[in-house]
């Protein structure tokens, strides 16, 4: 009896994964990240009087 019940574990795990595989080609992959030299074009060079945390006087 508890080697059907292997069996039948077995199988389930095989169908599983199938599905899972199958699920996983028809997710489009996800975008390349930002290279190092991209995400400098972000950050300003200078600061902006003005801009951010002033302090109190």
């Amino acid at each position: 009896m508890a080697a059907a019940w292997v069996v039948v574990a077995a199988v389930v795990g095989v169908l599983v994964g199938r599905m899972i595989r199958e699920r996983d080609r028809q997710v489009p992959p996800s975008p390349e990240p930002p290279t190092a030299a991209g995400a400098e074009k972000d950050v300003p060079k200078h600061r902006v009087p003005g801009w951010g945390r002033q302090r109190r006087s």
